[in-house]
């Protein structure tokens, strides 16, 4: 009978699917002068029985004794003598497939001679009708049958297809993925086997019939691997094997000897990356059309489910795959007692490359490294592109020594690799870091956080070179805390543990009475605890995390000012936001603020985005166009701790800002050290006169506020002012509160 999916033509309908009393009351409107009638099944037994009913009996009798099976003929309207003064008519109930359901039966008395000829007439052409209409009603029946079996396998197809998940982000969820899809593609068509194969990426997973096991599995498996995944390379389209009159493919066919389905499995940048099988035994029906249409779609979701785990360029896994390697192996490292090694390489100067050429020649220069990596490697062993330039290496049942010599072997395999791009020679060369995974080992980040600290400590000494984690290293102790940082950033990206504090601006002058408040960041940790940005940012600025802490820091700040403050009570409020220098550089960050403002509603006169003056020069063209650009919107701009640099004064004028805040380390000694009293007077001056605001941090105290009142300054920041405090308790307090509405006593009726 074939596959669940496949389309097949309904069951012939029966009398039992039609209306009969609906039918018998056609009957007796266009059959006036009929005596009786019946409507009979195929084997010309009474269904209904209309008025006459001993007429139509005795007919019905006559025939089937006088013409067996003639309720199934299917020829047009037949009359039969019963006596000289009766006569039965039938005709056959004909669907538009040819098919008899059984017969229309009209019972007539009649006269002798012409009468009973005329009698017969009358009836014979309304029989006729009433048959084709019923004939009609069977077809829609059956077309009606018909689609309710389409619908219903499609409905499971669907089923299947929403059943099967495609949208997974982490290794684990992949494999488990990739089974169900298999597994349950098996079971739905009731196949003998079904697989993913990716002979690049060393995956297969498969699922077999535990009732009846295809028998050339292994045979189906390993031509997918080759032959079956070289063919649909070149023809990019589903491969059909054995089927009936099939003559393509024929060596691939007399090899497997099983009916067979290949669909290519696409990776978006990579092409056709693997296949998709489904297989059954020969005796078993040919696959049809929907049967294909279902193995592309799984095809195209196991291409999904790859892509968010595997690298399209190197065909390696990616970091979310190699942690999974990672968290198995240290469980059989602590069961076991055995050590394994990891090693981190970085990809020198990959930047070169891409600058000087093309960041196509770096993608190839990344595939060919990643390849002398796979050279130095055993089957147990694990590979991932972890990072744009970065690899990692899990070196299974391996002492940190052999796994500083197999370091050394791929350091010294891509030293003396050439790599060519338009008549360009380039060097190529890596830095690894090597640490050793024991039952000691606390958790993977700790020795992932070992290998990269020791990969930095390489790159540090010159690059091209082997380092290895030493527990008593200073350095790369150092190292290893702030990659540590990395980990929990990620978390509290992922999971939102970052925290939005606030802290008051205070006006000064009588001339400046808005309400200013600067956005601060902490971080939540996992014991309850708040910790300040210094903590963090250090690293996360050294391993260029600063513009996804920015991004979170503006989309939460925004989210924040609408939830809790009307519209108009944004108006003439200025909230600061601080920005790094890496956000600076990236064009991407600019068009970011714009979308999510616009969104949000807020108006951009209330933003204005602070950056300290280290970052101003150090990207300062960088930091000029993002300015500038963001202003013309109507955004606002301040320069933190202006002061700190060697030629503050030379490029201020360059930077169209609109605050400028004074370093609090001249701030806070103004009261007892006349020169920095001085500076922060001179800043102030010099502030005023390119028509600029000026804020002083760190007012700590009374004395301080009176001293800076006296010299002009705009605004005051710091503890003497206000502490850091939750954003939402700031925004609670300067929501409007409801105004009490006084209701007049009613005038008593007297």
């Amino acid at each position: 009978t074939g596959s669940p999916s496949t389309l097949q033509i309904a069951k012939p309908v029966a009398l039992s699917d039609l209306d009969v009393e609906r039918a018998g009351r056609l009957l007796t409107s266009v059959l006036p002068d009929a005596t009786g009638f019946a409507i009979c099944n195929v084997d010309g037994e009474p269904v209904w029985r209309g008025p006459g009913d001993d007429a139509c009996e005795a007919g019905i009798r006559v025939l089937n004794e006088r013409v067996p099976g003639w309720a199934g003929d299917t020829m047009g309207v037949c009359r039969r003598s019963i006596s000289v003064t009766e006569s039965v008519l039938h005709v056959a109930l004909v669907n538009e497939l040819g098919a008899s359901a059984g017969a229309l039966v009209a019972a007539v008395t009649h006269s002798s001679g012409d009468d009973r000829h005329k009698a017969l007439e009358q009836v014979r052409e309304p029989l006729a009708l009433a048959a084709e209409c019923i004939g009609r009603e069977l077809s829609l029946c059956q077309d009606v049958n018909a689609l309710a079996d389409e619908i219903g396998q499609r409905h499971e197809e669907l089923n299947l297809l929403y059943d099967t998940r495609d949208n997974v982000k982490y290794f684990d969820e992949s494999q488990d993925a990739l089974r169900k899809l298999v597994r349950n593609t098996a079971d739905f068509l009731r196949l003998g086997m079904a697989a993913v194969v990716m002979a690049e990426k060393n995956i297969t997973v498969a699922h077999t019939n535990p009732s009846s096991p295809l028998q050339n599995a292994g045979l189906v498996l390993r031509a997918a691997t080759s032959t079956l995944y070289d063919e649909a390379r070149i023809s990019s389209k589903p491969i059909v094997l054995n089927q009936n009159g099939d003559s393509q493919h024929m060596d691939i066919a007399r090899s497997v000897q099983c009916k067979v389905l290949c669909s290519p499995i696409y990776d978006e940048n990579a092409g056709i990356i693997g296949v998709f099988v489904i297989a059954n035994e020969l005796n078993r029906p040919d696959f049809v059309a929907s049967d294909i249409r279902l193995a592309a779609a799984m095809a195209r979701k196991a291409g999904r489910i790859i892509q968010a785990n595997y690298d399209s360029l190197t065909g390696m896994m990616t970091r979310h795959g190699f942690e999974y390697h990672l968290e198995t192996a240290l469980y059989v490292v602590r069961y076991k007692r055995v050590a394994h090694c990891v090693l981190h390489i970085n990809l020198d100067r990959l930047h070169v490359v891409n600058d000087s050429s093309s960041h196509y020649a770096g993608d190839e220069m990344i595939r060919r490294v990643g390849a002398q990596i796979r050279n130095h490697l055993r089957d147990s062993d694990v590979v991932a592109r972890t990072g744009g330039d970065e690899f990692g290496v899990l070196l299974a049942d391996c002492s940190l020594d052999e796994g500083e010599r197999i370091a050394e072997a791929i350091r010294q395999s891509v030293a003396t690799m050439e790599f060519k791009w338009d008549q360009r020679r380039f060097e190529v060369s890596v830095s690894i870091g090597a640490a050793d995974m024991g039952p000691e080992s606390e958790g993977i980040v700790s020795v992932l956080g070992a290998a990269e600290v020791a990969c930095s400590a390489a790159k540090d000494s010159g690059r091209n070179r082997v380092k290895v984690y030493a527990q008593g290293d200073d350095q790369l102790r150092q190292r290893r805390d702030q990659i540590e940082w990395i980990g929990q950033i990620h978390n509290g990206l992922r999971e939102d543990n970052f925290v939005l504090y606030s802290q008051l601006i205070d006006p000064l002058q009588k001339s400046t009475n808005a309400v200013h408040v600067e956005v601060l960041l902490r971080m939540k940790c996992d014991d309850g605890s708040v910790i300040g940005p210094d903590s963090f940012v250090p690293s996360a600025e050294r391993y260029n995390l600063m513009p996804a802490i920015d991004r979170w820091v503006v989309r939460n700040t925004l989210k924040a000012l609408v939830t809790n403050l009307p519209s108009y009570a944004m108006e003439g409020n200025v909230w600061a936001i601080n920005l790094s220098g890496q956000s600076l550089s990236d064009p991407m960050f600019r068009e970011f603020i714009t979308r999510e403002v616009a969104q949000s509603g807020v108006p951009p006169g209330s933003l204005c985005f602070e950056v300290t003056e280290t970052a101003a020069v150090t990207n300062l063209s960088d930091a000029v166009h993002f300015i500038t650009s963001l202003k013309e919107q109507g955004f606002r701009f301040s320069l933190d701790d202006f002061g700190t640099g060697v030629s503050s004064f030379a490029y201020l004028k360059s930077l169209p800002v609109d605050y400028l805040k004074i370093d609090g380390t001249f701030v806070k000694e103004i009261v007892g050290d006349k020169v920095s009293r001085t500076m922060v007077a001179s800043i102030n001056e010099i502030g005023h006169v390119m028509e600029l605001r000026t804020i002083a941090e760190f007012v700590e105290n009374d004395q301080i506020r009176t001293l800076l009142t006296n010299m002009g300054v705009d605004y005051a920041q710091g503890y003497g002012v206000g502490k850091p405090r939750p954003l939402l308790d700031m925004l609670e307090e300067l929501a409007p509160q409801p105004q009490e509405v006084a209701v007049p006593a009613l005038a008593s009726a007297g």
